[in-house]
């Protein structure tokens, strides 16, 4: 376990791994309010499962949250591509059913 200080903004943000490099850490604990507007946190890395202990300032919490939200709407995106495309694969498949004379009225 590292005990970090805040980062500057020049630096990646808090959702960066600074030992994978990876965008997968997560907030697990708010351990302390040790001023107003700095918090020391749990971050964990569910990718390579780095867990680190540190300073950080609402400024950083807050781009953490917004990088949260993106790729929660990046992955909302994915599974929509995903969706459209089993059923445009499902429409293929009762197109050929129905090609083929394999779909009777009584499947109905």
């Amino acid at each position: 376990m590292d005990v970090e200080r805040h980062r500057s903004p020049e630096t990646s943000g808090l959702e960066t791994c600074t030992a994978c490099h990876r965008p997968f850490v997560v907030p697990i604990a708010m351990l302390d309010l040790v001023d107003e507007g700095l918090y020391l946190l749990a971050l964990l890395c569910t990718n390579c499962d780095r867990l680190s202990v540190g300073i950080h300032e609402d400024a950083e919490l807050e781009q953490l949250e917004h990088e949260d939200a993106a790729a929660i709407s990046q992955i909302e995106a994915a599974l929509e591509v995903i969706e459209v495309s089993r059923f445009i694969d499902g429409l293929d498949g009762f197109t050929r059913a129905l090609a083929a004379d394999l779909v009777l009225p009584e499947d109905f």
